[in-house]
């Protein structure tokens, strides 16, 4: 009897286990995209720590351009400018992007290989906004992808690199290629590394030179 409670115990707590560990995983590092379009190229590095996420933006020569550093918890984005050594709160009644009823989901079966990862794609379609998006998403569930795209919608629906994303939570978009309904393309965004690495505090906090000002 007791043997057989043992063996009990042992099976609940492996199942457990199992059950628990993918919500355990949470992804730490950093991911490069490089974004082009009719008129030009630009680079995107997001890195990830916890609840913290920094998301550096680059002009065609790599120079930096802004910074937006998001507490997903507490949904707040700081909006740097390197530049100017200037920052400030984005605030989500500034502009709040309208959901668009037009857009229409299309599952393809077309699958490839991007970077080692198993994509298949998934097609966006708006004709509204004279749009088709192709995206090549691979099962990878990074658990902060969602919550960021979710606050930049509220409070920076200009930054487009996801804004045609559907919220399904287990897919990361590794290829995001943009054309007209007459089938010309407008922008294509590519994950080019996804490093998973410790990563310091200290790069989720606005540097200690910088100016804060009010919107």
């Amino acid at each position: 009897m007791i043997r057989r409670l043992i063996i009990l115990s042992l099976i609940i707590t492996l199942t457990l286990t199992v059950k628990a560990s993918p919500n355990l995983y949470k992804f730490e590092g950093s991911i490069k995209l490089k974004k082009e379009t009719v008129y030009d190229t630009s680079y995107v590095i997001i890195q990830v720590r916890g609840n913290q996420v920094r998301l550096d933006e680059f002009d065609s020569k790599k120079n930096l351009v802004s910074i937006y550093i998001i507490n997903l918890e507490s949904e707040k984005v700081l909006a740097l400018s390197p530049r100017q050594k200037l920052f400030y709160e984005l605030s989500p009644s500034r502009a709040i992007q309208k959901p668009n009823d037009d857009i229409a989901i299309l599952n393809a079966e077309n699958r490839m290989v991007l970077d080692g990862h198993n994509c298949c794609q998934m097609r966006v379609k708006s004709i509204v906004r004279n749009t088709e998006v192709s995206i090549w998403v691979t099962e990878k569930d990074f658990d902060f992808f969602i919550a960021m795209n979710r606050v930049l919608r509220k409070v920076k629906p200009d930054i487009d690199i996801f804004s045609f994303f559907p919220d399904i939570n287990g897919l990361f978009p590794m290829l995001i290629v943009e054309r007209t309904l007459l089938r010309k393309e407008k922008m294509k965004v590519l994950v080019t590394s996804i490093s998973e690495v410790m990563l310091s505090d200290n790069i989720f906090k606005v540097p200690p030179d910088y100016q804060k000002i009010v919107q």
